[in-house]
């Protein structure tokens, strides 16, 4: 009996193998490297080394593993599907998009603390970008409140990233320039990119000059870089802390059966005004200081570009 169950997790391991192969091949946005890393995925299968794996939560560590070593994007990533959701991981139920909607409410959509510092420096704490509709309101009153200052701390250091659409949103309290395109997303061919511009009507809050510092850390990640990215490339803010992730290709979920899911970058960012992006090299920071010591070293700049 314990026989037939090795065989049957052997077998149910390489399928998983082959399935995983098939839909980096299908998506990735780099062909060579999807078939870098399915191959190196079929080496592990063929050297043994998922074997010991008996259960998915223990597999899906050795699978992230290799597909690292083979493409180094850290935005590929497999998980095990909750069993809340299986056996459809590519259809939300109704618990994950109530369960969604509540990480939405508890984390206040992304904003950690809003706060006027000494000298009238604006600070604002973002932990992550949630989808337009989910965050707009939020970043919107608290842009409002912070509407008076006369400079601008952003503290992307426990930024996880999320919605490109979101980052724009927050980008055009920060640029006054209407319709200003800032980025694309290029995908493979034939597929069209995905253009993003600042609105033709920007929020009424808006300021295109006030002195601004984003505060970085190693654990900034993606959308977070992105918009310390995109700043600093158009030298409208300087940026305080440590070398970002260098996460920058965008990715989508898609089932891999009915225990895992795959990340997959789908695509990749190219600028505006350079072309470039941010993916592993990350954003290297105006100011060099420890994520510990930014706050205080961007607020103290600040305050002597004030005059204070």
């Amino acid at each position: 009996m314990l026989g037939g169950y090795r065989v049957a997790a052997a077998q149910d391991t390489a399928a998983t193998v082959r399935a995983l192969g098939e839909v980096l091949k299908r998506e990735y946005i780099d062909i060579d490297v999807a078939a870098r890393a399915d191959a190196a995925l079929q080496r592990g299968l063929a050297d043994g080394r998922y074997a010991a794996a008996a259960a998915p939560e223990t597999l899906a560590p050795l699978l992230n593993r290799d597909l690292q070593d083979a493409t180094h994007d850290k935005h590929i990533f497999v998980e095990v599907v909750p069993p809340a959701v299986r056996p459809a991981p590519a259809s939300p139920s109704a618990d994950a998009k109530a369960a969604r909607a509540e990480a939405v409410r508890r984390s206040n959509a992304g904003v950690r603390r809003v706060e006027i510092l000494r000298g009238n420096v604006g600070y604002l704490d973002l932990s992550n970008f949630f989808r337009p509709e989910e965050a707009r309101d939020t970043i919107a009153t608290a842009m409002r409140l912070l509407g008076k200052a006369d400079a601008l701390i952003i503290d992307m250091r426990r930024n996880g990233g999320g919605s490109p659409g979101t980052v724009v949103f927050l980008l055009g309290y920060l640029i006054d320039a209407p319709g200003a395109a800032l980025f694309e997303i290029v995908h493979r061919p034939p597929e069209p990119p995905d253009r993003y511009a600042l609105d033709e009507t920007l929020p009424a809050e808006r300021d295109g000059k006030r002195p601004i510092a984003v505060l970085t850390s190693a654990q900034t990640f993606s959308g977070g870089e992105g918009l310390a990215f995109l700043l600093q490339e158009r030298r409208r803010a300087e940026i305080v802390g440590e070398v970002t992730a260098g996460a920058a290709n965008p990715g989508t979920t898609y089932p891999v059966n009915d225990r895992f899911r795959v990340n997959v970058p789908n695509g990749r960012i190219r600028s505006a005004i350079g072309g470039g992006n941010w993916e592993g090299t990350g954003v290297t920071p105006d100011l060099k200081v420890p994520a510990a010591d930014a706050l205080q070293a961007a607020h103290d700049r600040l305050l002597r570009t004030l005059g204070r």
